[in-house]
């Protein structure tokens, strides 16, 4: 005499919905085998078995099942993860892991049963639409492939964007490769208008300081105004004889922590920078310059991505500049405008715009930088530069409220001999001594 147990697997509510994937797996259903087989998928149950029931008329059921088999699952239960994490929260797709020797019946439009007491099938996936027969696929290869050709809808898990991902990722690298081959005839008039032009950080504006650009110049960091404490940081840049850097170094605590050497071409313009960090390790920055742009590439032993376009208008002005992240994603896009004088006047990104002021025709320094909510036009802080004799003072303030105040010593040629940072208590929070060697 057959003995079986019946279990019932009762329809989930939304309450529920989060130990559904667990439930059937904890739940043991034990047959005993008899002398026939019967095929896996049939209409109609074994007339004495007790039935395990799955109720989900409409809804998407997906039952992973093996027994008996104790290797050989690896691929199988991979994908069943990956369903039961893709479809966890959603509540019309029902996840399912049955370990035991079971008959299941599915309640859709009509009854149809799973009966896994089959020595030749131990382990599959049966898809089920809640209306119609459902199907079963017994290579864990087509798992995925019969999924969505059943339902006519991808599986697009967090692992298949991983791939895409990772596919992405190495087509940008392909195009960063291709931009670092690529080559562009550079010549002198080219380089003069860029570098006298085009107002980013590689080429600021030309003669604002160039009396404090030569040889090298030593910027110390104290916390407190005696200087009495040892230096906690210090910046060493070494210039050429055109005002341009040759080396920018960080020294942390005694300690070189980052080194860059700039390479220069017969114009002027930067071919790279080579950058060594704390530990020894080297990348390099490599920029390449076209007609209407140049660009930075990003080269270390692991990588090679485009890390920064600037775009140039007709007047070689950097009019939109774009930072790319380490895997080519854009990640902040800028505009740029500028007076008739060459000096910028404007620049916005996604979330801000600042406004530049200038005190008159002659000075390339604002006076005075806006603020504003790129959304609303609001006016979040503004900062304001003035000069007391041999002092240039910086301000940054929200409405009425001091945020920052930043005071600059100038020796005869305007060059900074000290700088002190104040917060908004009005309390000194650093310290920098400049020194200068011709």
């Amino acid at each position: 005499m057959l003995i079986f147990f019946k279990f019932v697997l009762k329809k989930i509510n939304n309450k529920n919905l989060k130990a559904k994937s667990n439930l059937i797996g904890a739940v043991l259903c034990l047959l005993l085998l008899t002398a026939c087989s019967k095929k896996i998928l049939t209409d109609n149950p074994e007339p004495e078995a007790m039935l395990y029931e799955i109720n989900h008329k409409d809804d998407v059921s997906l039952v992973f099942f093996d027994h008996n088999q104790e290797g050989g699952l690896e691929k199988h239960l991979n994908i069943y993860q990956r369903f039961a994490e893709a479809f966890d929260t959603i509540q019309d797709v029902h996840v399912f892991h049955v370990k035991e020797d079971c008959v299941i019946e599915f309640r859709n439009y009509g009854y149809y049963y799973f009966n896994n007491q089959d020595y030749k099938v131990k382990s599959g996936m049966i898809l089920s639409n809640g209306v119609d027969k459902p199907i079963l696929v017994a290579n864990p290869d087509k798992y995925i492939e019969t999924y969505e050709s059943y339902f006519k809808v991808p599986f697009n898990d967090k692992v298949y964007y991983s791939k895409l991902r990772k596919a992405e990722i190495a087509e940008r690298q392909k195009e960063s490769e291709k931009e670092l081959k690529s080559k562009f005839k550079v010549d002198q008039n080219y380089a003069h208008n860029l570098i006298q032009n085009s107002n980013v950080p590689y080429y600021p504006k030309p003669n604002a300081f160039f009396k404090c650009s030569k040889g090298k110049v030593t910027a110390k960091a104290f916390r407190d105004s005696t200087k009495t404490a040892k230096s906690f940081m210090q910046i060493e840049t070494l210039y050429d004889k055109n005002g341009q850097i040759k080396q920018y170094s960080t020294i942390i605590n005694g300690v070189l922590y980052s080194d860059d050497l700039y390479y220069r071409n017969s114009y002027h313009l930067i071919d790279s920078i080579v950058r060594r960090n704390e530990k020894g390790e080297k990348s390099k920055d490599v920029f390449k310059y076209g007609k209407k742009q140049f660009s930075i590439i990003s080269v270390d032993e692991k990588n090679v991505m485009i890390a920064k376009v600037f775009h140039l208008n007709d007047k070689f002005q950097c009019a939109k500049s774009e930072t790319v992240n380490g895997s080519g994603d854009v990640i902040s896009i800028s505009f740029f405008e500028y007076d008739d004088l060459g000096r910028m006047v404007k620049e916005a990104n996604a979330t801000q715009k600042l406004v530049y002021e200038y005190k008159n025709q002659q000075e390339d320094f604002y006076s005075k930088m806006k603020i504003y909510n790129i959304k609303d036009n609001a006016l979040l802080s503004e900062n304001i530069r003035y000069s007391e004799g041999n002092k240039d003072i910086f301000i940054s303030k929200e409405k009425d409220k001091i945020l920052s105040k930043t005071v600059s010593l100038n020796d005869s040629n305007g060059c900074a001999k000290m700088i002190y940072n104040y917060n908004s208590d009005n309390n000194l929070s650093e310290a920098y001594q400049y020194s200068y060697e011709n």
